[in-house]
């Protein structure tokens, strides 16, 4: 299977925020050891897909947030005058 980039830079830096927050209410909310684990795979998997810009399940449903960089066109070469 191939993983073409599915995910965007707004995307990317939504999943890197709420990677982080998961992370982090491990230690402020000290969940009980099956909490810890969901918080933590929640993280690190929204962190994963924010590094490799690719989602599975964005793939199964055919969406797509990735812009290509459009390429810089050439400037035209100005009209002959009159």
């Amino acid at each position: 299977m191939e993983m073409k980039k599915n995910i965007g830079a707004s995307d990317r830096y939504v999943r890197v925020i709420f990677g982080l927050a998961f992370i982090l209410n491990v230690f402020s909310l000290e969940p009980s050891r099956f909490g810890m684990f969901v918080l933590l795979l929640l993280g690190f998997s929204l962190l994963y897909s924010a590094y490799t810009q690719y989602c599975w399940i964005y793939d199964l449903l055919k969406i797509s947030t990735y812009e290509k960089t459009p390429k810089k066109e050439e400037p035209a070469e100005p009209a002959p005058a009159h």
